[in-house]
């Protein structure tokens, strides 16, 4: 009796069958088209942006070297690649502000820089951030975007013009204290960065940065 009750659900799962083989004997070009499509971009690798750098010991000293020549050789202007400017950046950081930040990237763009790393939002002025300081984790994804400026010989300055947090743009009035907040100095509302000896200006463009040296025109 059950083998009676079965039989019809038996046949139509044979049908359902012999219509898949037969669809993908039609359609055996297209699929195989697809597959193909799928291996490709489970194996092709994740794209790196070329113009984004990370701060590395073989990136800085090679940025040192760079630097070395305005000085000692008589260039009038060096170029470094993302990685190199990163590295430059990240060990011209007051130290408290760079051990807030990790997993650190630092872009050149057209006239500024662009960081994004994640932060660790202790610091974060919750009587300003308004709904978002409930939801804040211990640490967030933040992207910093602002001109870099050499002030004087050894010292500049990046004044942020736009955050940032888990893509979410804060207030452009809202900006500063929040920098000042993270540096912990609340008459510090630009980021400080020690410049390298021998350095007069930096001109960001995508991709690069140019260093002038204290001898160029």
């Amino acid at each position: 009796m059950i083998g009676c009750l079965t039989a019809p659900f038996r046949a139509l799962g044979c049908l359902v069958v012999v219509g898949g083989l037969a669809l993908g004997w039609l359609y055996r070009d297209q699929v195989v088209r697809t597959a193909r499509g799928w291996l490709q971009r489970a194996e092709a690798p994740a794209a790196v942006s070329t113009s984004t750098g990370r701060p590395g010991a073989r990136a800085l000293t090679s940025a040192k070297s760079k630097v070395d020549s305005l000085n000692g050789w008589g260039a009038d202007s060096v170029v470094l690649t993302p990685s190199e400017f990163a590295s430059l950046v990240g060990d011209g950081m007051d130290a408290e502000l760079r051990r807030q930040l990790d997993s650190l990237r630092v872009e050149p763009l057209d006239g500024e820089l662009r960081i994004r790393a994640r932060l660790r939002t202790g610091r974060l002025p919750s009587d300003v951030m308004g709904p978002l300081a409930i939801a804040l984790r211990e640490s967030e994804p933040i992207e910093a975007i602002g001109p870099l400026r050499v002030l004087r010989p050894t010292v500049g300055q990046w004044d942020v013009r736009s955050i940032r947090i888990r893509e979410l743009p804060l207030p452009a009035d809202l900006v500063p204290r929040v920098v000042s907040r993270v540096l912990g100095n609340p008459e510090q509302e630009t980021v400080p960065v020690r410049v390298p000896p021998g350095v007069r200006a930096i001109r960001l463009a995508p991709g690069a940065a140019i260093l002038y040296g204290a001898k160029g025109s």
